[in-house]
């Protein structure tokens, strides 16, 4: 992933720290906004922001110049599975614990489906 954030194989260190602030942002934003057309315009900047409609554009930084699909798709299993161990700290129940999981694989799609538009509509941005 770090590939993404680099130019001839060197991270950039503040565009990733710049990236990951974004990254909090968007986690806090999936749980707390509503989905309403304002949150729908800011996926569709997300989705520039890793297609090469505006890859490195926002920081004015020199890195690859897109983030492929298949890494797009791929990003769901991990940002999925590694968040229900996270679930289960609080207490919750199993059943409390599967009903958020499955809460969050869904958003997380629906995100990722979102974030595809400008690899599959070309010359629709």
């Amino acid at each position: 992933m770090v590939h993404h954030f680099a130019k001839n194989g060197q991270p950039n260190m503040d565009y990733l720290t710049a990236v990951r602030a974004r990254f909090g942002q968007w986690i806090l934003d999936l749980c707390q906004k509503p989905y309403d057309q304002n949150w729908l315009n800011y996926q569709h900047e997300i989705a520039k922001r890793h297609h090469s409609t505006k890859k490195n554009k926002t920081d004015g930084v020199d890195a690859a110049p897109i983030i492929h699909l298949r890494y797009m798709v791929a990003f769901i299993y991990p940002i999925t599975a590694t968040i229900k161990s996270f679930l289960a700290k609080k207490g919750h129940s199993q059943s409390d614990v599967e009903g958020m999981h499955n809460a969050w694989f869904k958003a997380v799609t629906l995100t990722v489906i979102l974030w595809t538009y400008p690899y599959i509509n070309k010359g629709e941005f």
